[in-house]
């Protein structure tokens, strides 16, 4: 299966909720959604920009993952971009690690 259609049919994240604010109002937690995202990946490439990677929201429903060799990857929510990082990388990737919770 490509990785394309890997990702159709998988549920939200709960960190991709179109409402975190609770407004009830669709539009407003999609613009919220995305300037979270955006902060969000802000923090991801910092953690991840030692193994050599980079990644980028893709179309708002999951994140492209690439490496500096061009090979690319997509994880279809947030906990699966650690595991796609690691396995694009080959090194081992903790957010929660504590020489980058000094530094945060």
């Amino acid at each position: 299966m490509c990785e394309v259609c890997a990702v159709f049919g998988v549920g939200k994240h709960w960190a991709d909720a179109a409402d975190p604010l609770g407004q009830q109002d669709v539009a407003a937690g999609i613009l919220e959604n995305r300037a979270e995202r955006t902060k969000r990946l802000r923090v991801i490439n910092r953690i991840v920009a030692p193994a050599g990677l980079v990644v980028a929201d893709w179309d708002g429903e999951a994140y492209s993952v690439e490496d500096a060799r061009g090979r690319f990857k997509v994880a279809s929510d947030l906990s699966a971009l650690w595991r796609t990082a690691e396995q694009l990388s080959g090194t081992a990737i903790d957010p929660l690690e504590a020489d980058f919770l000094a530094v945060a």
